[in-house]
Formats: C-alpha cells, structure tokens, sequence
C-alpha cells in the first residue's frame, strides 16, 4: 500500500471508531511489538517519556492519537506537521500499514498509569509561581477544553458533582505530563500559524499568554513536577 493512500484512510477509520461503524479487530499483541520497535527509542517503553522534545503519550485519547498520525502523513499544508519530528514520525509510519497504526494505539490504550502532581495541592506546595500556572492551566481558556488538572475534558455527574474520568473529548489532548519547552514550542507553533490542524481558535485563546510572557512561565513551572507514571506487570496489559 503506497504512503500516499494513508491520510484518507486513516480519515475514514478515525470516522468509522465514532460513528459506530464497525472496524477490524485491534491486535494488542502486535500492537505492542510495532510500539516496542518503532516508538520506544523517543517516547519510552510505555509512552511515558516528556521532555522538551518529545511528548508523553500514555494515556492519551485514541482519536486525537489517530489524527495526529494523520497529520504527519498528510501533504495538506493546513493540517501538516512540519519540522524534524514532522519528517521522522512520516518516515517511520509510511512504513507500516493502517491496521498496525491502529494496534499500536490500541495497545496504548490498555496501559494503566498513575498521575502525580497536578492537583491544585501540588501545585500550591510548590510556590506561588506553580500555582497561578495550575490556575491558569484549568481556568484561562485551556481548562475548558484540556479538562481539569489538564487530564482532558470529562463531565461531571450532575447529580454529585464528580467528575466521570469515562466521559471526554477524543480529538482534544490530554496535556498532562508534557514540559515546558514541548508545551511553549507548540503555542508558538500555533501563534505563528505553523501548526493550524483545524485549531485557529488556539491563536486567538493563547494570545494573552504571549503578551504576558510571565504566564506561560507559570504555566511552565506547574507543568514541570506534573508526571503520567505507567503501572507496569500484567495488570497493565504488558505481556512479560
């Protein structure tokens, strides 16, 4: 199957998993050795691994997973995904086939992993600065879409207030656990129109963050001690 066919079919399974249709049985186990093979070197074992460069992916929703693979497969200038990592991440999913995409994603979402540092709590023990950025995190625009604590946006039962972490947005990032360097790359990305995605709203939401440089510093200082810790063993659906 040539690369070029991969952007509209990945387009088509991505609509196929949230229409109902129904799709091709996922292969976990094949799933986890393509993982092994051809992500682990940058994002870790478990897709655990966030620094400035690299994002973690553990725990990440399967839709927005799925259209970002897209994105560095596709020759559309809107939707692209540029730059070193752009051309990296095309080279290596150009060589496998739809349905490896899908195990691969598939797999991750088995894993189970614990969250440390995101609570207001955490944010407020580590100094004023880590806590306007929880503040600013949850309540400046990000929170709306990105959820609580960044971990994406749930809902809450109306009836006890609580959130149901079952329930939430597929094609918008979790952004717990990523940098500052990765998270201010990004923004930037976003303010400079190199990265669109379909998201021009992100210019608009984040301007007052550049205009207040001292915001995405606090942002920054919160996200830093904020870390997505993989549960290894079989209980996370990691074979031995």
């Amino acid at each position: 199957m040539r690369p070029s066919f991969f952007p509209a079919l990945i387009s088509l399974l991505v609509l196929a998993n949230y229409s109902g249709a129904v799709t091709a049985e996922r292969d976990i186990n094949n799933g986890q050795q393509l993982f092994a093979r051809e992500c682990a070197d940058c994002h870790g074992s478990f897709g655990e691994v966030s620094n400035d460069v690299v994002p973690n992916i553990l725990g990440q929703y399967e839709g927005y997973m799925l259209t970002q693979m897209e994105a560095f497969l596709s020759d559309d200038p809107m939707n692209a995904r540029g730059g070193i990592a752009g051309s990296l991440k095309r080279s290596i999913l150009s060589n496998i086939s739809v349905q490896d995409i899908q195990d691969i994603v598939a797999w991750l979402g088995t894993l189970d992993y614990t969250i440390t540092g995101a609570s207001k709590e955490d944010a407020e023990a580590r100094g004023e600065l880590a806590l306007n950025g929880w503040w600013l995190a949850n309540f400046a625009g990000c929170g709306n879409c990105h959820g609580d604590d960044q971990q994406g946006l749930r809902v809450r039962n109306p009836g006890t207030g609580e959130l149901d972490p079952g329930v939430g947005a597929p094609f918008t990032p979790k952004l717990v656990g990523l940098k500052y360097g990765y998270i201010k790359r990004q923004l930037e990305a976003y303010q400079t129109g190199r990265r669109a995605g379909g998201q021009s709203a992100m210019k608009h939401i984040m301007a007052p963050l550049f205009q207040t440089p001292r915001m995405l510093q606090a942002i920054g200082q919160y996200a830093e001690d904020v870390h997505i810790v993989p549960v290894t063993g079989e209980q996370a659906g990691i074979s031995p």
